[in-house]
């Protein structure tokens, strides 16, 4: 008995005395412990998490004698450059007059609003903070992106501060049932859980480049979050930062998406493309000859017009769906073409309309 009481005690001992040299281990000690793909989760986050902020935003009611929240929303954003400016998810600010934004440092600075996208749901804010507490995130390639590549979303789930979460790119592609024209078959869907308070925040590649910009969930479901790809949010940024709002010049003509079934109803000559409709006189699509039909058939309640010309083709990609047109805008500048392939009376022909400088209407 005596003898197995002092292995006992030799055991504690020495338990003890291991616990005591791995706890004094320097980070990198420790850190030779973990797995390849777990170190480049940490180092990631120790990375971001410094750009990653909080945001807070408030709608008041001022009255003569005091004034009033009436509504309030939390969120999640991200510094991508040493002035001050903060990207998030435009949904997080709607309708708010008061934004606050509280860096990894837990300093809260007042924001300006600077520019919105309503259309692709995303917001670019503006605080005065020392250049020596702002940490700008490297914007990646969502274009590159492959399904079953591990991403990382950083943000404040339910008002916990810099929460980590980590998963895959479950599928690339996709739409929502309210998705924007400009955002149809773009979304990231990945199973990184997304919860209230993450919308804004930035899904990390293994880099620790942003590759989206976390956005919406599907309620009742799990591990089906989305993220809009930060191609979409880098083509806008600096009109963001000059006018405020993304370059959208007119081109004036509308009209209607063909699909094979239409198509077949109609025995129109091709089975995808975009059917001109309507052409507004002295516009740029007038000014090169766009063609709109003239026979009005009804099918329900919807009416199409029949005879017109049919694009067939975007910067010479074939037609896909109307938001080839919405998405090739995004990328243009005032002074360049859409340039189109048009079906006109048996023959392709190739179209470009002029993009003008946008001319504010109110």
């Amino acid at each position: 008995m005596k003898r197995s009481s002092t292995r006992h005690i030799v055991s504690s001992w020495l338990l003890m005395m291991l616990t005591m040299l791995f706890a004094g281990l320097p980070s990198w000690a420790q850190e030779s412990r973990l797995a390849p793909d777990e170190r480049n989760t940490v180092e990631v986050f120790r990375r971001a998490s410094k750009g990653v902020v909080h945001i807070s935003a408030q709608a008041s009611m001022t009255s003569p004698f005091e004034k009033h929240t009436v509504d309030s929303s939390t969120g999640t954003g991200f510094s991508i450059d040493t002035d001050g400016r903060i990207l998030t998810a435009f949904h997080v600010i709607k309708d708010k007059d008061e934004i606050t934004v509280i860096l990894g440092n837990r300093h809260e600075y007042a924001a300006r609003l600077l520019g919105t996208a309503p259309q692709l749901d995303i917001a670019l804010l503006q605080v005065d903070a020392p250049k020596d507490e702002l940490f700008p995130l490297a914007l990646g390639n969502s274009g590159s992106l492959d399904v079953g590549q591990k991403v990382m979303a950083i943000g404040n789930a339910v008002g916990l501060h810099n929460s980590l979460t980590v998963g895959v790119i479950s599928a690339l592609q996709r739409s929502m049932g309210d998705t924007a024209v400009e955002l149809e078959d773009a979304l990231i869907q990945t199973d990184a859980a997304i919860n209230p308070g993450n919308s804004g925040g930035p899904l990390l590649n293994s880099a620790g480049e942003v590759v989206g910009i976390n956005d919406a969930i599907i309620e009742k479901a799990q591990n089906i979050g989305f993220a809009i790809p930060i191609d979409a949010a880098r083509s806008v940024i600096p009109d963001l930062i000059e006018m405020g709002h993304p370059y959208r010049p007119v081109l004036g003509f509308s009209g209607s998406e063909i699909t094979p079934s239409l198509a077949k109803l109609f025995g129109l000559p091709v089975d995808r493309g975009f059917l001109i409709e309507e052409v507004l006189p002295n516009s740029p699509a007038a000014g090169v000859g766009l063609r709109a039909g003239g026979r009005i058939v009804m099918v329900g309640q919807k009416p199409y017009v029949l005879g017109g010309d049919i694009i067939v083709g975007v910067d010479s990609e074939p037609f896909s769906a109307a938001s080839q047109i919405a998405k090739s805008l995004l990328r243009s500048r005032p002074g360049q073409d859409l340039r189109l392939q048009v079906y006109r009376q048996g023959r392709t022909v190739d179209i470009s309309v002029p993009l003008l400088k946008m001319q504010m209407q109110f």
